[in-house]
């Protein structure tokens, strides 16, 4: 347990110097470093949120193990079987929806065929967690997977989406081809309404601050993290399995500055809401006295 709040605190102290790094240089960084519909940014983009979401996706493939495998009443396996099926219908729902449109490929309106692609991903991951958690030795298992549903969920909906609709921070990439004049995280832009009319803009290119691409691509190796909760032998799995996972996760960061998504501490923030959720169920974790590892 000390080893994962080593992690996550190390994890926070990095994004949080990044943030303050990018409050300074945001706009010359973006300016250095933006390729507008860059190809390999917008795949990596479209891909990003994937493994993120599929961590619902395991987390419903723990219910359902514990519906099968556990001698629970039938309403409480109802319950498990109801919250499995939202999880995984989130996560296929919220991952699909980035293959096409503002911050996927454009000209493809059909929403439905980014849901077919990401649907076989998360149904393949509910089965690794349906067998990863099986034959867990830990009793209260049920509570951890609730802990972290509720920690992941913080991160990606009042964490990021909530955020957004107060900052309505604009994107460097309508900055960059429209003259929209810049706004630093910390400056509300109250006027956004107005400048959406001014310039042809969607709302969504005023959702800069804080990134959701970072919180949820973030959430794969965070949750990696906590593996040894459901069996002890998974332990020898976090650290390659977690350094591949944090690889990805800056990539993604890195794409979303390249196609001028967002700002340097745009993506810091996002990083930091969700190592924040994960540390706190963490603690969480560590006061029930029950789940232990």
């Amino acid at each position: 347990m000390r080893k994962i709040g080593l992690i996550l605190f190390t994890m926070l102290g990095v994004f949080f110097a990044t943030f303050v790094v990018g409050t300074f240089f945001d706009f010359q960084i973006s300016e250095a470093i933006f390729h507008n519909k860059d190809n390999f940014g917008l795949v990596v983009s479209v891909l990003g949120e994937i493994p993120g979401y599929a961590m619902l996706a395991f987390i419903g493939g723990g219910w359902i193990a514990l519906a099968i495998h556990r001698d629970y009443k039938t309403y409480i396996k109802v319950i498990l079987y109801v919250a499995a099926a939202v999880a995984v219908g989130c996560a296929t729902y919220f991952a699909g929806q980035e293959f096409f449109g503002p911050n996927g490929f454009e000209g493809i309106t059909y929403r439905f065929v980014g849901w077919f692609i990401a649907l076989p991903v998360m149904v393949g991951v509910t089965y690794l967690g349906y067998r990863m958690c099986r034959n867990s030795e830990q009793e209260y298992l049920w509570l951890f997977l609730v802990i972290m549903a509720v920690a992941l969920f913080l991160a990606f909906v009042p964490g990021v989406t909530l955020i957004k609709s107060i900052f309505h921070r604009p994107r460097f990439r309508s900055i960059s081809t429209t003259g929209l004049e810049y706004y630093p995280w910390y400056l509300r832009c109250e006027n956004y309404e107005t400048l959406m009319e001014n310039f042809s803009l969607a709302k969504e290119e005023f959702k800069s601050f804080p990134s959701g691409h970072a919180a949820v691509s973030l959430a794969f190796p965070a949750t990696i993290l906590f593996l040894p909760f459901i069996k002890k032998e998974y332990s020898k799995y976090v650290l390659p399995c977690f350094i591949c996972g944090l690889a990805w996760s800056l990539l993604v960061m890195f794409a979303r500055l390249l196609v001028g998504a967002h700002f340097l501490s745009d993506v810091s923030m996002g990083a930091i809401i969700t190592t924040t959720m994960c540390l706190v169920a963490l603690v969480v974790i560590k006061g029930t006295k029950k789940l232990i590892i």
